[in-house]
């Protein structure tokens, strides 16, 4: 009897080979379609928490500068970042004129230290990629601040934008512009109101390597907003 005919357990060297051959690519392609329905899958859901956080942004800024008494958008030189920040900030003051409130939107690196949803990055040579967060940050001011009737408000170079209260809007982050216009009506209806268009770029990545442009997404998110302020005297 031939080697291809002798039997091994009730079956042939051939049917053995056939059987382990077709074992062998049945698995690969499982486990190939099994890889790209977890890629997909993995984009997805970053694309709907993407689009989530997008869809939010409009409603986090109309909240928050509704009855602001001031808003503003530009460049500023802050301290605790040692550097130009584009930054949207507003404060809110009560009937009699004191400072309760105020709060800014800004992009920053996220920090281990300081970040609850902080996700480390790595390049394709293990080292640290940067990500940046769109963050808001609100601050109630109690009446016994000095703050509260100090004749000017905090300035914003000196706002502390990486204290760990600081809240992520919108994760991987690249870009935030904001057109702001300041109307003021009727003295006598003790309203502002503020026309503002946005834009947040985001950049996410669905794996970790530093030259991954294939597996990069980009998305852009725009806005319109009017929103009422606030007028004290």
């Amino acid at each position: 009897m031939g080697e291809s005919g002798r039997k091994y357990g009730g079956f042939t060297l051939l049917e053995l080979l056939v059987a382990i051959t077709s074992s062998t690519v049945i698995l690969g392609g499982f486990l190939v379609a099994f890889s790209s329905l977890n890629k997909s899958s993995r984009l997805r859901d970053m694309e709907l928490k993407s689009l989530r956080e997008g869809a939010s942004v409009r409603m986090k800024i109309e909240k928050a500068l509704t009855g602001a008494s001031n808003a503003i958008f530009r460049t500023v030189s802050n301290d605790s970042v040692g550097g130009d920040v584009d930054m949207l900030y507003y404060y809110k003051y009560d009937d009699d004129n004191l400072l309760t409130e105020y709060g800014y939107f800004f992009l920053d690196e996220q920090q281990q230290s300081i970040d609850p949803s902080y996700q480390e990055r790595l390049s394709d040579v293990g080292d640290p990629l940067v990500m940046r967060n769109l963050y808001f940050n609100k601050i109630d001011v109690a009446s016994t601040d000095p703050a509260a009737t100090a004749a000017l408000p905090p300035d914003p170079k000196t706002f502390d934008l990486r204290g760990a209260d600081r809240e992520v809007i919108v994760h991987e982050a690249s870009d935030f512009m904001v057109n702001l216009t300041e109307a003021r009506t009727d003295e006598a209806d003790k309203r502002v109101s503020y026309n503002l268009d946005y834009q947040v770029s985001t950049n996410f990545f669905l794996d970790t390597s530093s030259d991954a442009t294939a597996n990069r997404r980009e998305r852009i998110f725009k806005g319109s907003s009017y929103v009422l302020g606030k007028i004290t005297s």
